[in-house]
Order: C-alpha cells, then sequence, then structure tokens
C-alpha cells in the first residue's frame, strides 16, 4: 500500500469497519471492509483504535447510510457524488436501484485501489479519478437534476476556506438543488484530532477551521440550510447494543459541549 497523508486515513475507517462487523452487535454489517482488511498487507494495528473510535466510525457512516437511503426514496433521478470516497463500501451498503447514477471520487492512486479490490458493480455506478479540489470537475456533471453530496471524513484534512469553495462550486452548479451530508468538528476537536495517535502515524494535515458548530456553515452559502443533526440514539441498529453503550449515546446527545465538539449534519440547498 503505497498511500500517504490524508491518503492513508483511508484505512482508518475501513479498519473500524472491519472491527465493528468482528463485534458481538456489529452496527454495520460491512462484511466487504472485513474481508478487504484481511486481504491488505498492513499493520492496522498500529493506529491503535479503541473501542470508541470503532463504534464512533461506524455510526458516522450508519448514519449517512440512513440519509442516502431517504433522499433515493425521495427522488431516485438524484445524482450521488461521494467525496473522497476511499474504499469505502458504501455503494454496496445502500445497493441502490441499478439505474441510480452514482460517482465515487478520490485521488487516481485510491481509485486504482478500490477497482482492484473491490467487486464490480453494475448499473449507473461510476468512479472518477480525481483530487475532489480540482476545479474541472464539477462542469462536466448534469445540473438539470439534484445532488447529494457525501462528503464522510473529508472536510477535517481540508481549511475552511478550501471547503467552503468546494461547496459553493458545487451549490451553484446545481440550481435543482440537493443535500449535502458531511462531518463537521469545532476548533477544539480538530485540535485534539491533530495530536490522536491514529493521525500522527499517517502524517495527515488536519486542516484550520473557524465554525464552531454545524449551524455555521449555513454562512457559506444562502441556500445552504441545515435541516438535521445525527442522533446516534434514535438509529434502529443502536437497539442491539450493550444497555452501557446506549446510555453512552444519550449522554452524548443529552450535552451541547459534546455535540458541538463533532457532529453528522445534513443540509438542504
Amino acid at each position: 500500500m503505497r498511500l500517504q497523508g490524508s491518503q492513508e486515513t483511508l484505512l482508518i475507517t475501513l479498519y473500524a469497519k472491519a472491527m465493528d462487523n468482528r463485534a458481538a452487535h456489529p452496527l454495520l454489517h460491512d462484511r466487504l471492509a472485513d474481508d478487504l482488511v484481511r486481504r491488505i498487507d498492513y499493520d492496522f494495528e498500529r493506529f491503535g483504535l479503541s473501542p470508541l473510535d470503532i463504534r464512533g466510525l461506524a455510526l458516522r457512516s450508519l448514519a449517512i447510510d440512513h440519509w442516502t437511503r431517504a433522499a433515493l426514496q425521495s427522488r431516485q433521478d438524484t445524482l450521488v457524488l461521494h467525496l473522497a470516497c476511499g474504499l469505502d463500501s458504501r455503494i454496496y451498503r445502500v445497493d441502490p436501484a441499478l439505474d441510480v447514477d452514482w460517482l465515487d471520487i478520490d485521488f487516481p492512486e485510491v481509485i486504482q485501489l478500490r477497482r482492484e479490490l473491490l467487486p464490480q458493480r453494475l448499473g449507473k455506478y461510476r468512479t472518477l479519478a480525481s483530487n475532489v479540489m480540482e476545479p474541472d470537475w464539477i462542469g462536466k456533471l448534469d445540473p438539470d437534476r439534484p445532488a447529494l453530496v457525501i462528503a464522510e471524513g473529508l472536510f477535517p484534512y481540508l481549511d475552511e476556506d478550501r471547503a467552503r469553495e468546494l461547496v459553493r462550486r458545487l451549490i451553484e452548479h446545481f440550481p435543482q438543488g440537493g443535500q449535502l451530508l458531511c462531518d463537521v468538528y469545532s476548533r477544539l476537536a480538530l485540535r485534539l484530532l491533530r495530536h490522536a495517535r491514529m493521525i500522527r502515524v499517517t502524517d495527515a494535515r488536519i486542516g484550520q477551521w473557524q465554525a464552531r458548530d454545524a449551524a455555521a456553515l449555513q454562512g457559506w452559502h444562502p441556500r445552504l440550510q441545515l435541516i438535521d443533526q445525527a442522533r446516534y440514539s434514535q438509529l434502529p441498529e443502536t437497539a442491539a447494543l450493550p444497555r452501557t453503550q446506549r446510555w453512552a449515546l444519550r449522554l452524548y446527545e443529552r450535552s451541547r459541549w459534546l455535540r458541538d465538539l463533532g457532529s453528522v449534519a445534513r443540509y438542504r440547498f
């Protein structure tokens, strides 16, 4: 595996989903991630993921999976743009109809890995080998339809001004509107993330942000509106978790300070 910096962090989320699948009460049931981790020759234990890290990353993906299914049920003609997709198997977990137009986008090295390691997907599923910050690829998309933009685990590695510019270009390209699904972190959370072992071992750079919470992103564009923030305890999959873990999720959601550290948010535009 010849991945460096932020590219290498895709292995963190892949490993977390594999470990979640091996838990007594898995949330994502991502057997494909588990299979990839067994096949890839890499020392995943160097990330030092705790059970809390594993559950947190699995819950983040689970919430976005639910919102993705809901968006496609509402408008099946939606164009799905999965930014910085890594080796994530969302297309297989969500399993949309074959006529759903879905585009996974990441660096050329990552897309090559996807093509080598993941099974072929039929229908209108496509991949695009590009840095998502390159300006040209957005202009080639069909603007006469709504878009579902998924940016899971992307924004922490961008400076806020670069993330804002990316969102602005996407919103203005799609006059039919759409949704943005992403995770948002406070300045304190990003400071803590810079010192986390999983980040330090990859040499990934964490971006600089001024936004204090998910609501602050509404100032990025006049059409951007916060709809919802994930409530993990309300996800049906969490009902099977041990009582102590369910209690911890409810405590997290009742604490404004903890929620503002980081959340998974859904916006419309």
